[in-house]
């Protein structure tokens, strides 16, 4: 895919559309159809949800392309991104005259179905966003603008059993984290041990929590989330700023086999993560770390200068 300045969306993503260098090219479309994510096409919403029943402002979108499946095919890859695009207009003060411009966002199909032309996309509403005042006004059978463009991520199959591929996610973040966990875990002949640590604000804030519990039955998956703001109306979790580990109100909310807990991330944290997960210490080590700008540069810097045996040319930025 080629890209232009104007397909950048300036809002300062880790890996800019304009930055990233090709990958190889695998043939996933051996029809001769047209990939449908080349350029710009529309795209009809079949459905809009909360993503949890009681969380207003988290939304799973679904879209389906508007090309013939006869012509056509919808080519992704985990860790592949789509770009929205949104017509706005805006007047010019000086002469009235009215400028037809483009408002972009990039988000992460978390599913999609090549042969239907189909994809799901996890979205944060935030206040006075452009994007989700947007979002907000739409309607099942609207259409909207998308494209592709190809991450910087790019899975192999491990035969073997020599790969320790550790995955952090940040809030929604984890929505294109789980198309890469779902590929290794389909593949029978794939031994890469993934060990996924999921960050988000609250218990209720736990996006995918069955997914994520279906998956932690796999042999080479282990989920570890942490809940950086999870707080009861007990004196002593107050007095910690969080709850604390044997709280009876935190507890209750858990189910078998949940490795959860309540508090923020730390270098401690990951290195028990590693003690318990870390059979071999001559792993080929991979990291992908998907969130805000900030989080992603803040867990690179700690894997690359805390001994934990991470390079740089093997941690990835979705």
């Amino acid at each position: 895919m080629e890209y232009n300045e104007n397909d950048c969306c300036g809002n300062g993503c880790a890996n800019c559309i304009l930055n990233v260098k090709p990958k190889t090219i695998v043939k996933l479309n051996e029809t001769g159809k047209t990939n449908v994510l080349s350029n710009y096409r529309y795209y009809r919403l079949l459905s809009k949800k909360k993503h949890i029943w009681d969380v207003s402002d988290i939304l799973e979108l679904h879209f389906k392309s508007k090309e013939s499946e006869n012509d056509c095919t919808l080519t992704l890859a985990p860790g592949d991104h789509v770009m929205m695009r949104v017509e706005f207009i805006s007047k010019q003060q000086a002469d009235e005259t009215t400028e037809h411009k483009h408002h972009l966002r990039p988000y992460s199909p978390y599913w999609w179905d090549s042969l239907k032309m189909e994809f799901k996309i996890l979205v944060n509403l935030t206040p006075q966003g452009y994007m989700s005042q947007y979002i907000e006004r739409l309607q099942e059978r609207d259409e909207v603008e998308f494209r592709g463009f190809s991450g910087l991520y790019e899975h192999r199959a491990d035969c073997e059993g020599k790969t320790y591929q550790m995955i952090i996610s940040q809030g929604i973040a984890i929505a294109p984290t789980l198309a890469i966990i779902e590929e290794i875990l389909n593949n029978e002949e794939d031994m890469t041990r993934i060990v996924h640590v999921a960050c988000f604000q609250h218990m209720r804030h736990i996006y995918f929590r069955n997914k994520l519990k279906d998956l932690n039955q796999y042999w080479n998956y282990k989920c570890f989330i942490y809940l950086s703001k999870q707080l009861c109306e007990s004196n002593e979790c107050k007095q910690m700023g969080h709850c604390l580990d044997g709280c009876l109100n935190f507890r209750k909310q858990l189910t078998y086999k949940e490795n959860i807990y309540p508090y923020r991330l730390t270098v401690q944290s990951l290195k028990q993560i590693e003690s318990k997960t870390m059979e071999k210490k001559n792993y080929n080590r991979i990291a992908v770390i998907a969130g805000g700008s900030e989080f992603q540069k803040f867990y690179k810097k700690i894997l690359i200068s805390e001994d934990f045996g991470f390079v740089k040319n093997n941690i990835y930025l979705l």
